[in-house]
């Protein structure tokens, strides 16, 4: 796992909003196709008056609002897989992170997770990109449709942990040499 770079085209992710009201009060949407226009804005997803709260962070409000992008998986070099995810918070949040995991699909038995959950790096800015590797020499040699499957979190300023849905990202053929 390492710093990730910026997803090239957001017609190849997934997307997930979640925020929390700062007052116990959490939100999600559910998973989203980055190919759709109004997949990027969380307004159009969670309450607008949360999302214009967490941009502005007005005295005395302390909600969050974070957008997971999760791409689909490409090559590393000669012999490995990638996958890429930028995750952006705004609002009262103390930290921001993503797990993710890769995952195969094998033909007829579907998919299935071939790693752990890989926890990216915890950061206490607004934006946290991250790139996760998969060592082919480890896994399956055929060529199979691989995806990463990932999750967003932020730990809220009043300290309550906040998470979106796991998403599939979008599947892409590609030989584990």
């Amino acid at each position: 796992m390492s710093d990730g770079g910026k997803i090239k085209k957001a017609a190849d992710t997934a997307v997930v909003h979640f925020g929390y009201d700062g007052k116990g009060k959490t939100f999600t949407s559910g998973v989203l196709d980055g190919a759709d226009p109004k997949a990027a804005d969380p307004a159009n997803y969670l309450p607008k008056k949360l999302v214009n709260a967490a941009r502005t962070q007005r005295a005395g409000q302390r909600p969050l609002v974070c957008s997971l992008f999760v791409d689909k998986v490409t090559a590393h070099g000669l012999q490995h897989l990638k996958g890429i995810t930028n995750q952006d918070c705004s609002g009262g949040f103390r930290n921001q992170w993503t797990q993710a995991q890769f995952a195969e699909d094998s033909g007829g038995k579907g998919w299935h997770r071939i790693t752990g959950s890989i926890k990216g790096k915890v950061r206490t800015t607004a934006k946290n990109d991250s790139t996760f590797g998969l060592t082919c020499n480890k896994h399956p040699k055929k060529q199979h449709p691989y995806r990463l499957e990932a999750r967003g979190y932020a730990t809220a300023d009043d300290g309550t942990k906040v998470k979106g849905y796991l998403e599939y990202g979008k599947g892409s053929k590609w030989k584990c040499r």
